[in-house]
C-alpha cells in the first residue's frame, strides 16, 4: 500500500464560532486520531495566511492508504459524538480530500517542534513536476511533497454534499519563513494552478497512540 495523506479544509462560516470550531478540533477530533491510531504519523492544523476562505486546514501524513477503509478509522465518522455531529453540518465548508502520496523530497517531520511554520499548497488537474523545482532554492524551504487526490467530499451549511470536485493533484511546499511569497519562484510555482493557498502553522500534534 502507498503512503497516504489526508487534507481537510474547513471554516466555521456564519453558523459556528471560531472558538467552538477550534475547541472541537483540538480537544476531540484530533485526539481521537493522534492518541488512538498509530497509522496517523503526523497531525498539523493551519490557519490561512492569504486572507482567503476556507480559513483553516488540517493535514495528516498516514502510514498507508489501507487506513481509510479500516474499521478503527471509519467508525470515527460513522459514530460521531453528538457535539461533532451538530457542528460539522454547520461548517461552511468542510472539504475533505483523501490522497495517495506520490513522493517527497524527505520524510515528514514526526516531532511537532520540527513542523514547518508555513506551507504553500498548489493543486491542479494535471500531475505536477514536484522534484527539483525552483522553490527548493528559496530561503527557508524545508520540504516538498506531492499527492494524488482520489476521493473528496465537500459539504456546505444548508447545501447538499458534493463529491469529486477537488483538483486531482496537490503539491505542498514547506517553509521556515514566509519570505518565499516575495520571490519569482513563488509566482512560477502557482502559475497555471487550479488552486493555490498559503498557510501558517496553528498547531502540530504528536502521535501518542500505542503501536498497532
Amino acid at each position: 500500500m502507498a503512503p497516504a495523506y489526508l487534507w481537510v479544509l474547513a471554516d466555521p462560516g456564519q453558523a459556528a464560532t471560531v472558538d467552538e470550531f477550534n475547541d472541537w478540533y483540538d480537544n476531540e477530533h484530533v485526539p481521537l486520531r493522534l492518541e488512538h491510531i498509530s497509522e496517523f504519523l503526523t497531525g498539523a492544523r493551519y490557519q490561512a495566511a492569504d486572507g482567503l476562505t476556507p480559513g483553516w486546514a488540517a493535514a495528516y501524513d498516514i502510514q498507508d492508504t489501507s487506513l481509510f477503509s479500516d474499521p478503527k478509522y471509519t467508525v470515527l465518522r460513522a459514530n460521531r459524538s453528538p457535539r461533532e455531529a451538530a457542528l460539522v453540518v454547520r461548517l461552511d465548508p468542510l472539504d475533505r480530500r483523501t490522497a495517495e502520496t506520490l513522493g517527497a523530497t524527505s520524510p515528514p517531520a514526526l516531532d511537532p517542534k520540527d513542523a514547518a511554520k508555513f506551507t504553500l499548497t498548489v493543486a491542479s488537474e494535471t500531475e505536477p513536476k514536484w522534484q527539483g523545482t525552483a522553490l527548493e532554492k528559496v530561503k527557508g524551504w524545508k520540504r516538498t511533497h506531492a499527492h494524488k487526490i482520489y476521493d473528496s467530499l465537500r459539504t456546505n451549511h444548508g447545501k447538499e454534499p458534493v463529491s469529486g470536485q477537488a483538483p486531482k493533484f496537490v503539491t505542498i511546499y514547506e517553509f521556515d519563513d514566509e519570505s518565499y511569497v516575495d520571490t519569482p519562484e513563488y509566482k512560477e510555482a502557482i502559475a497555471g494552478s487550479d488552486e493555490a493557498r498559503r498557510w501558517k502553522l496553528y498547531k502540530a500534534t504528536p502521535n501518542t497512540a500505542p503501536p498497532a
